[in-house]
């Protein structure tokens, strides 16, 4: 019981802290997206999505955790920080393999042009966001052969979610799943074979009436074998 009421409080805080990652208002819209060879001229090591999903779906020698995040999320920092780095310093490399995937959609920063007005950077963003990543990630002691840069120009202002179609093409499971949240950060799971550790959510609303059941990826920060394939079931009150 105490587990699953820690697991409840840490869905429950990581669905309120990302309500706002990875959004953008409707004006940026219509703003151009660059293209993923424009993006890969100045960062040659950036990677498409098909790419990533290439190399996680050929590793069939360990159990696998996905993590996508972005520097820019403040929940992804604190994981980087405290969870992840615990459970990836602990790791059993001949078990574990850690895909990092640092995004670069949606990080915008902008400058002053000549006259002052504050103009965004477009691929000036790339160049100082990889430098960024760079600095901080050997510095809480995460390996850079690990980390997989990240951009995909058909997410930068899509209006439905990305990552629920990439976790289904990425793992399988022996039930249909979506992410419970569509935002920074991502934690997936998987066995040797790409089957996803998931688990059931059933919502309720205020009257305790059963409103949606789905399972989604499990969102727990440990290295766990035991019971990989037996779902937790979480109760959550809208």
């Amino acid at each position: 019981m105490a587990k699953a009421l820690r697991h409840i409080t840490l869905l429950a805080t990581v669905a309120l802290a990302l309500t706002g990652c990875n959004s953008h208002p409707a004006e940026e819209q219509d703003k151009p997206v660059l293209t993923f060879e424009q993006v890969k001229a100045v960062e040659p090591s950036m990677l498409t999505t098909d790419e990533i999903t290439r190399l996680v779906k050929s590793d069939t020698t360990h159990y696998k955790v996905v993590y996508f995040f972005d520097i820019l999320c403040k929940p992804c920092l604190e994981h980087l920080r405290n969870e992840l780095a615990a459970m990836y310093a602990n790791r059993d490399t001949t078990q574990w393999r850690f895909y990092l995937v640092a995004g670069f959609n949606w990080l915008h920063r902008l400058i002053p042009d000549s006259v002052g007005n504050l103009v965004e950077d477009t691929l000036g963003n790339i160049v100082h966001f990889a430098k960024r990543y760079r600095d901080l990630l050997p510095s809480l002691g995460y390996d850079m052969k690990d980390v997989y840069m990240h951009y995909n120009p058909a997410w930068e202002h899509t209006d439905s979610g990305v990552f629920t179609p990439w976790a289904n093409h990425m793992f399988h499971a022996d039930h249909p799943f979506r992410c419970q949240y569509e935002g920074s950060p991502q934690l997936f799971i998987a066995d040797r074979h790409g089957r996803i550790a998931l688990d059931c959510i059933v919502q309720k609303n205020r009257e305790g009436d059963t409103t949606d059941r789905y399972y989604s990826p499990r969102s727990v920060y440990t290295l766990d074998t035991h019971c990989f394939y037996i779902p937790d079931t979480f109760i959550t009150i809208r």
